[in-house]
């Protein structure tokens, strides 16, 4: 009987790590810039805290850390590991409940990498014989881009952001002067006074 016992913990705790888990989709990111990874969080058990350690490959870095939708408390980080706790235990679900900012150095190589949760534990008030330990990674792709060739708002493409690229970009979007990849400043695929704001910005820097 006390074997059997200890087979049914077994197996409720290996249902308990299938079915409770923090993981990530993969993400897309350019050598030099940023990106934001949802971190998602899929529980069949209500959840108190959790906690997990990110594996980076060289040259990416951890930015910063947002508790995001299903999660209100915020995020404490101690180098790489990642914890927060709730006084009201998130429901059964799955979703977001992080936000992670990682930083793309400009000399990591354009390719895929692999971004690893370790060591994960979630804390449900409804599992009594202690935390729910994850005991393999949770691993998803990091596909680098190799960056741009030029500095965000250098419109001129002497080296330097300032008042002389502010002229250019007005007569780009006068339509007195082609329009450079450079001209758009803000990213989103327009030229217009949004890159202007965001050149000022650059200048300023505050940005």
């Amino acid at each position: 009987m006390l074997m059997a016992a200890f087979t049914f913990v077994g197996a409720q705790a290996s249902l308990n790590r299938a079915n409770n888990l923090l993981k990530a989709d993969a993400v897309t990111a350019k050598q030099g810039e940023t990106v934001v990874v949802p971190l998602i969080m899929k529980n069949s058990k209500t959840i108190a805290n959790w906690q997990t350690q990110l594996g980076l490959p060289e040259g990416v870095t951890l930015v910063s850390v947002e508790a995001a939708e299903r999660w209100t408390e915020a995020v404490q980080v101690t180098e790489l590991t990642l914890f927060s706790e709730t006084e009201t235990p998130v429901a059964a679900g799955e979703g977001v409940v992080a936000k992670i900012t990682l930083q793309i150095d400009k000399t990591v190589a354009a390719g895929e990498y692999t971004i690893s949760l370790n060591n994960t534990v979630m804390t449900s008030p409804e599992v009594t014989n202690g935390p729910i330990a994850q005991t393999e990674a949770q691993t998803f792709k990091l596909t680098v881009e190799e960056g741009d060739s030029f500095i965000k708002g250098d419109v001129n493409g002497d080296g330097t952001p300032d008042v002389a690229d502010v002229v250019v970009l007005y007569n780009i979007i006068a339509g007195n002067t082609e329009a450079t990849p450079a001209a758009d400043v803000n990213g989103d695929g327009e030229v217009d006074v949004a890159d202007v704001v965001k050149l000022y910005n650059i200048i300023a820097g505050n940005e």
